[in-house]
């Protein structure tokens, strides 16, 4: 039997964590704005952030779900190689899942129905389709990921070093927050910032998806030395 497979059957015996919850909170989202659509009735066009949601859930949905399943895999025999690489297929199946539904969401509210009659603009933000479908949707994966290994790598900094050392990773990281968000506002980078990311979406994707294997790295490395 595949080692890896005991791991995945105990997260999808949680399916509501990877499946159901973010896409609960989404679209919850999605009908609040839809309604606020219809009661601004603004023909210019409604734009939201709603979107964001899923990608937080997603960040912290890997977060929990380390120090959900990882001292209970261990105690049934699970390698710690087998653990991560189990966890990482689920990760990588519910992006891919979610990224195919936005995509179709996507193109349904730019293409078909005129932002669902009331020129909402919800799920496609970036006008993705004037270049091509796959792109939406490696757009949409790419994100799903690096958001859900971001957070699985903090918790496996959490789980390796204990809570000194989340007190120094939260630490430095406030340190560089705060640094490149003064270099930011003094040297007047942000609108440069922005338009480059508007401009150059296929790098951004690529630098994020060079990030979600750094992070895919490091959680590894984490969980090996790991104390249960």
């Amino acid at each position: 039997m595949n080692p890896i497979s005991p791991v995945i059957k105990i997260h999808l015996k949680h399916k509501l964590t990877w499946i159901g919850m973010p896409w609960i909170i989404l679209l919850s989202s999605f009908f609040i704005n839809l309604i606020i659509a219809f009661l601004i009735g603004d023909k210019a066009g409604f734009y939201t952030g709603g979107l964001v949601s899923i990608f937080i859930y997603m960040f912290v949905a890997g977060m929990v779900t380390l120090n959900q399943t990882f001292s209970f895999s261990l105690g049934l025999s699970v390698r710690r190689k087998d653990y991560f690489f189990g966890t990482l297929t689920v990760i990588v199946m519910a992006s891919i899942l979610s990224a195919i539904v936005l995509s179709l969401l996507s193109y349904l509210e730019s293409s078909v129905t005129s932002g669902w009659g009331y020129n909402l603009h919800f799920f496609s933000l970036l006008h993705s389709f004037d270049a091509n479908s796959f792109w939406q949707f490696w757009i949409f994966f790419v994100v799903l990921i690096n958001t859900s290994l971001s957070g699985f790598v903090i918790s496996g900094i959490f789980i390796r070093f204990g809570w000194p050392g989340m007190y120094i990773f939260f630490l430095i990281a406030a340190i560089l927050l705060s640094v490149i968000t003064f270099a930011c506002t003094y040297f007047h980078w942000w609108s440069t910032l922005f338009h480059w990311v508007a401009d150059h979406p296929n790098m951004l994707a690529f630098d994020l998806l060079i990030l979600s294997l750094i992070y895919a790295v490091l959680s590894y490395l984490f969980l090996r030395k790991a104390t249960v």
